[in-house]
């Protein structure tokens, strides 16, 4: 795709409930404004249609979703209980047992797959790094015909 296809995408998911439909390394991938938390917009990232909720928690290494879902780190503890244990970690004297314990709780999280983006410009930014081609396809297909047999 060129620059203005890419501009002309991220304009079509610039308002509420666009739509914008690519296929994207054999995979067709349907990107939707969505009402996000609140009065927020997100664009969401379908992969063939649909979102598969499962894999977003216990996500594989070599998982296709990787690809074009936003990966994020979640904190198993606040920032100032974590602030707190990695300055306890840090102290002298201490059994080393009770140092470990202290940095997991410094360091513990966890990876989740977030099929939503905050904008468009970061979604098209993603893809024409992760992407070896993408095309724009069509809007609104048609769907199959379907043969009646009499």
């Amino acid at each position: 795709m060129t620059p203005e296809d890419w501009k002309q995408v991220e304009a079509d998911l610039s308002s509420p409930y666009g739509c914008v439909r690519l296929r994207a390394d054999d995979h067709v991938i349907t990107l939707v404004v969505e009402r996000g938390k609140g009065l927020r917009y997100v664009v969401a990232a379908y992969i063939n249609g649909v979102i598969q909720w499962v894999k977003t928690h216990h996500p594989e290494p070599d998982a296709i979703e990787r690809k074009f879902w936003r990966a994020r780190f979640c904190y198993l503890y606040s920032a100032s209980k974590r602030a707190e244990a990695s300055a306890k970690a840090k102290k002298r004297g201490m059994p080393k047992e009770i140092m470990a314990i202290w940095k997991n709780i410094a360091e513990g999280g966890f990876e989740i797959l977030d099929p939503t983006w905050p904008n468009a410009k970061a979604l098209c930014r993603h893809l024409r790094k992760t992407c070896a081609a993408v095309e724009r396809l069509s809007d609104h297909e048609a769907p199959p015909a379907v043969e009646t047999s009499q």
